[in-house]
């Protein structure tokens, strides 16, 4: 009974994570990590990571019209050596450590960002938001602010579908890097399962509150979570986890 619990509970976290990333394009990783975390640390970054390829196969199919892989190439390109050094850290470096570098990087892209320095959405920041992502999505689950800050201008519809996009390739790669690591277990796959109707239930409510939100407050609500995400993992590295 106590499992069962523990999964509900877990099912329902990543379900509201599910929402605010169907809403916004990103961002469920940043809700439920930190939450998982507390019920159980073996949850992340895994079984959010197969909730993610999910929720993205979903997003990006329903945003299919919008979606670009030229914009994306780039990105992708960068993601594969990012994973693989996201693979080796975890292997020879602390998580306290990477944590602090982490949560340092991305609280100096939102202030970028806030003080209106132009990221563009160019190649070379594709490749280096790729990158970035790949190094924090396969370590702490956390990927989507350096792709969302290159994509933060873009039309409300098209980042939603370019992050869907990315995400589903970022996620499968950084499954077969957990699992290279012994990091993805059949624990895993059970609890990533148990959460699948909660996963749908979000993701079609989001659809019918999405047009109603302004774009406005999508960009407001990427910084926002962007800067918890900064704030979260920094806090967590320098008090040791």
């Amino acid at each position: 009974m106590a499992d069962l619990s523990v999964s509900f509970a877990v099912a329902v976290i990543l379900g509201l994570g599910c929402f605010v990333q169907s809403l916004i394009g990103f961002g469920m990783a940043i809700v439920a990590a930190p939450l998982l975390l507390m019920i159980d640390p073996k949850l992340v970054p895994t079984t959010i990571s197969m909730v993610g390829l999910t929720l993205a196969s979903i997003n990006a199919w329903q945003y299919r019209h919008q979606l670009s892989f030229r914009d994306l190439s780039w990105a992708y390109l960068g993601r594969v050596p990012g994973t693989m050094l996201a693979g080796a850290i975890m292997l020879v470096v602390t998580t306290q450590m990477l944590e602090i570098i982490i949560g340092t990087a991305v609280l100096l892209a939102v202030f970028a960002s806030m003080a209106r320095l132009n990221i563009a959405p160019n190649r070379l920041n594709f490749f280096i938001a790729g990158f970035t992502s790949g190094v924090m999505g396969t370590t702490t689950s956390i990927g989507g602010p350096p792709m969302a800050l290159v994509l933060q201008h873009a039309e409300v519809n098209k980042m939603r579908a370019c992050l869907a996009g990315y995400f589903v390739i970022s996620c499968i790669l950084s499954l077969i890097a957990l699992g290279a690591t012994d990091y993805l277990t059949w624990w895993h796959v059970q609890q990533a399962a148990f959460a699948v109707p909660a996963v749908l239930l979000a993701t079609w409510l989001a659809y019918r509150v999405a047009p109603k939100v302004k774009p406005v407050l999508v960009r407001r609500a990427m910084l926002v979570l962007c800067t918890l995400a900064g704030v979260s993992t920094l806090v967590r590295g320098l008090l040791g986890g």
